[in-house]
């Protein structure tokens, strides 16, 4: 068994490489390897933080670090944070003697875990996320930097849809699915009648929430002849404009929740009937472990993605099953999107179509997903 340092997102910071730090971590930790998360402070970014949280994990051979005490006020005025998680992270390594450190985002992850490799001699393997190749990758920020920190990985984990650019960058990659939801977790519960379809909106709300098409999704459910009920778990610097929006377009009858753990994913997408995620309007492709997750729960995405199943098939997942649980609808057509919704209504049962063998499926690739990772996380030792 191994001993594991990973530097990367984890709650209470929202957000997809945060919940699959959770998740994966748990899952080799309980394989018993010995993990040890070192991640930012607490209360990093309130905007964007589950509360209240709990930093209990449940599981065995799992403990998480954060940077304590006081940082002094220091020219230029600056928290210093990326040392701050550096200092730690050099310490646990050397505590633990840690056999590999692993990481999540680019930046400042993956570059800490470069500078920390430097330091203490253990190897680190690189991993990224999608915005990271987009808003640093490829707009040529920090390349110097971030060579170099691919140059001296161990190891560069990617997917399909970035194997090409990163392939430029290291001789020494590795070609896995982002991510595979827990089975045993996001599964479905038991069918229970509602009185009117219950549809969600889940996620950051940052300034830019109209890239996600929250605006095209107040207009189509203002043009739904059904009821409904929507339900929008949200935080960010955008959440009061988009707030304000929905409101003054749909009225009042909007729950409104603050993010949760990824521990209440699960319970909180099999109380939903329908999620919507859009991508017309995204500034660059985007990995979603939310659509596998509402999936794998049984439940519906609407989607503008013509090839979303398709995109999630070429990383190796088995998803032919899904098709009946995706409405495509167009992604500039407020009118007929509605209409294909109001359809699908009047033609669909609110019965899980997900069946045992369906599970089986979802289990393999789940297996799969965590023996590949496991086996080229220990190639490097």
């Amino acid at each position: 068994m191994a001993r594991i340092v990973v530097i990367s997102k984890y709650p209470p910071i929202e957000g997809g490489i945060a919940a699959k730090t959770y998740w994966f971590y748990r899952a080799l930790a309980e394989r018993g390897h010995a993990i040890y998360i070192v991640t930012d402070r607490a209360g990093i970014d309130s905007e964007y933080c589950v509360y209240p949280y709990s930093e209990e994990t449940g599981v065995e051979n799992i403990s998480v670090h954060r940077p304590t005490g006081e940082i002094p006020w220091h020219i230029p005025n600056d928290m210093h944070t990326d040392l701050d998680l550096l200092n730690t992270a050099v310490k646990i390594i050397k505590d633990s003697k840690a056999d590999v450190i692993d990481t999540g985002y680019l930046v400042p992850y993956g570059l800490l875990g470069y500078l920390a490799s430097r330091i203490t001699g253990a190897p680190f393997i690189l991993r990224h996320g999608g915005s990271d190749i987009n808003k640093f990758l490829k707009a040529g920020i920090w390349v110097t930097l971030l060579r170099e920190a691919f140059e001296k990985a161990a190891l560069v984990i990617t997917d399909n849809n970035n194997y090409d650019i990163v392939s430029q960058l290291s001789d020494r990659v590795g070609v896995l699915p982002p991510y595979v939801p827990n089975p045993k977790a996001f599964k479905p519960s038991e069918t229970t009648n509602k009185e009117v379809p219950v549809f969600a909106l889940i996620g950051k709300a940052n300034y830019y929430w109209r890239h996600k098409g929250w605006h095209k999704v107040v207009e189509i459910l203002q043009q739904l002849t059904t009821k409904f009920k929507l339900i929008v778990v949200s935080q960010g610097i955008g959440f009061k404009e988009f707030k304000r929006y929905s409101e003054e377009n749909i009225g009042e009858d909007v729950e409104w929740r603050s993010f949760c753990h990824p521990s209440e994913m699960p319970a909180l997408l099999n109380s939903i009937d329908i999620i919507f995620i859009l991508y017309e309007d995204l500034p660059f492709p985007a990995f979603s472990n939310l659509i596998l997750e509402i999936l794998f729960c049984g439940k519906t995405v609407i989607t503008d993605h013509p090839e979303i199943l398709q995109s999630y098939k070429n990383e190796g997942l088995s998803i032919e099953r899904f098709v009946e649980n995706v409405i495509q609808i167009p992604a500039n057509d407020v009118e007929a999107a509605a209409r294909i919704i109001s359809a699908h209504f009047k033609e669909a049962t609110a019965s899980v179509r997900t069946t045992q063998s369906d599970q089986a499926i979802s289990n393999e690739d789940y297996l799969s997903y965590i023996r590949e990772n496991e086996k080229a996380i220990l190639s490097v030792l």
